[in-house]
């Protein structure tokens, strides 16, 4: 017998598995995450705080911190070519021990590398990154991110399995030795389990998908546009970042929190609206372009129309399921005769 939370559960599901970037609108771009050729730039942030950076518009970007004691590196990227790349980069810097590598989602571009990094390196991640691990084969995870490396699943053949041993909930603190190192779960966003990763001497932040990066929007690929906004009004409210280091994308400033969050809310009210025009949305949104006060870089222009169009369409979606919802949570709480009818 389906309950109330049945039914949220399931309306969640139909919208994840509509708009799943395997199972895309024709006008949708998938990120270009291809690692083939991507050579990683050491930029260092701070006093031994540093960030990877691809060298190819929207590969993923890592980095790692350096303590007195050990070394934390930060995702351990798409193949276990790119994994080495990053343990090479680290031994450029120093000969301390990878103690902590730490993935901030559950996505193969994140974690495919773990497998490469020493026995020794405990891995860390959020509760429901390990969740997801567990409940899906390395062959599933593989088919999920093929989209963005052209449908193949080639590129990952050599990859081996190897999941996070220590996780969290909300917020934990490593010390590397006169280093500290924070990890904040601050809700859902672009997936159900971004975390950042905080470096509180440097105001440094690693945000993963969370956020994409100078002249970027964010994308709720599978969560609510309205858990998102959440998450991101908590992320400004817990902490206060001058340099944030994206997944994906360029370098940018503490400023894009703000432009996160204003994105969000006119993405909310513009589906709100259209819901009351009572829209064909399917078609209005192949017409609909970012507004010019989100300024957008050059080169991901077309990736972020792409999200533009998926979050208007996720939201407007999102509305109509709660609507249901809500109509079906109080019909539930009505006394019902033995003839069927209402008693009023």
């Amino acid at each position: 017998m389906f309950n109330l939370k049945s039914l949220v559960f399931i309306g969640l599901f139909l919208i994840c598995t509509i708009l799943h970037a395997n199972n895309r609108p024709e006008w949708f771009v998938p990120p270009p995450l291809d690692p083939t050729g991507v050579e990683l730039e050491t930029l260092e942030i701070d006093d031994g705080v540093f960030a990877l950076l691809s060298n190819t518009p929207f590969a993923d970007n890592t980095g790692f911190v350096v303590g007195e004691n050990s070394v934390l590196v930060i995702d351990a990227h798409f193949t276990g070519e790119m994994g080495e790349q990053i343990i090479a980069a680290v031994k450029k810097v120093t000969d301390l021990p990878i103690k902590y590598l730490v993935n901030l989602n559950a996505f193969g571009d994140h974690v495919f590398g773990n497998y490469v990094f020493p026995d020794s390196t405990t891995i860390i991640a959020h509760e429901k990154t390990i969740d997801f691990l567990k409940k899906n084969s390395l062959q599933k995870r593989k088919e999920i991110i093929s989209v963005t490396v052209g449908g193949s699943t080639g590129l990952f053949e050599e990859v081996e399995d190897r999941l996070p041993s220590v996780s969290f909930k909300t917020k934990k603190t490593l010390d590397l030795g006169n280093k500290i190192v924070e990890l904040h779960y601050f809700g859902p966003g672009m997936s159900p389990s971004d975390t950042v990763l905080y470096v509180p001497s440097a105001r440094a932040a690693w945000t993963g998908n969370l956020i994409f990066g100078k002249g970027s929007i964010p994308w709720a690929r599978s969560e609510t546009v309205s858990d998102y906004l959440k998450t991101m009004k908590k992320f400004k409210s817990k902490i206060d970042p001058v340099t944030i280091v994206a997944g994906h994308g360029k370098i940018s400033d503490g400023s894009i929190v703000e432009s996160y969050i204003s994105y969000l809310e006119y993405a909310l009210k513009l589906s709100k609206s259209l819901k009351k025009e009572n829209i064909v949305i399917e078609d209005y949104v192949k017409q609909i372009n970012i507004p010019a006060e989100y300024i957008i870089e050059d080169n991901i222009k077309d990736l972020m129309e792409g999200f533009h169009k998926w979050n208007v369409l996720n939201s407007y979606k999102q509305i109509k399921s709660s609507e249901y919802q809500s109509k079906t949570k109080k019909n539930l709480g009505q006394k019902v005769a033995r003839d069927g009818k209402v008693v009023k």
